[in-house]
């Protein structure tokens, strides 16, 4: 009798997961936002948080181009209150490619804007890239990107905890991406330290992520694709991965003009109509 309960529990708990991935794809397909969570929805830890992103995959049905990861650095996390990397999913309906493009600010409601770097990885990604991110750039082609974050909950009375894995249910708070042209010769630059303006409508530039609180792009790839494969998933030729901010989000609403000038390694001007 005792072992029969204990089955009915994890039972429910796996129903009322299923129920969150099916109310966040909702959301997300509807472009609105949950505005309350019940306390048996809430994941309770990071094995809970995946199984609702990957229902919630399945759910919205859409095909992938890539994947995104966020709280790349240790400071990031320490500050947020993540305990590890944040992943989700980019899906090829928001997914945009050149240096000036224009969104539906609809799709995007209350939604925040941030320069990151990018790959698009031209080969299967192999244990071997994944331990090694010199390997890894032999494959690894760099873009610079912008990705449009946002959440499809409203984070009313959750702690850090809870809004962590929050985000990483509702698909790392990723829903749209920009990926500039591709870059030649990158593999040199100091990714750590090189600096990005990012303005809306022409108002300052956001602070910049620098140093230690932004985490290696390289390793970041390396270190989504270790995560991935322990998850059951592989990073495969043509994938784009962005690889965490670079500069302080900015909110965006319709109207809005987003300029993104990473220097040398080019610009995206985005427009929300």
């Amino acid at each position: 009798m005792e072992g029969g309960n204990r089955l009915l529990e994890a039972s429910d708990r796996e129903a009322a997961l299923a129920g969150l991935a099916r109310r966040l794809g909702d959301a997300w397909l509807a472009c609105s936002r949950i505005s309350e969570l019940g306390d048996t929805e809430i994941p309770k830890n990071r094995t809970e948080a995946y199984f609702v992103a990957d229902r919630m995959a399945r759910w919205i049905g859409e095909e992938m181009s890539g994947w995104k990861v966020g709280a790349t650095s240790a400071r990031m996390r320490e500050l947020d209150g993540h305990s590890d990397v944040i992943p989700g999913r980019i899906f090829r309906s928001v997914t945009w490619q050149g240096d000036e493009v224009t969104l539906p600010i609809e799709r995007f409601p209350d939604a925040r804007a941030e320069a990151e770097f990018a790959f698009r990885v031209t080969a299967d990604v192999t244990p071997a890239e994944i331990e090694d991110p010199d390997r890894m750039a032999e494959i690894a082609v760099l873009h610079p990107a912008v990705e449009i974050i946002g959440n499809r909950f409203l984070a009313k009375d959750l702690d850090s905890e809870q809004n962590s894995l929050m985000t990483v249910a509702d698909n790392g708070g990723g829903i749209g991406f920009v990926f500039g042209m591709p870059v030649d010769d990158w593999q040199g630059l100091d990714l750590l330290n090189h600096k990005v303006r990012v303005s809306v409508d022409g108002g300052a530039p956001s602070d910049n992520f620098l140093g230690n609180m932004r985490g290696p792009p390289l390793q970041a790839l390396c270190d989504l694709a270790n995560h991935l494969t322990a998850r059951g998933f592989q990073l495969e030729a043509g994938d784009f991965v962005s690889t965490g901010a670079a500069c302080v989000p900015q909110p965006v609403a319709k109207g809005s003009r987003v300029e993104a000038d990473f220097g040398t390694l080019g610009r995206i001007r985005v427009r929300f109509d």
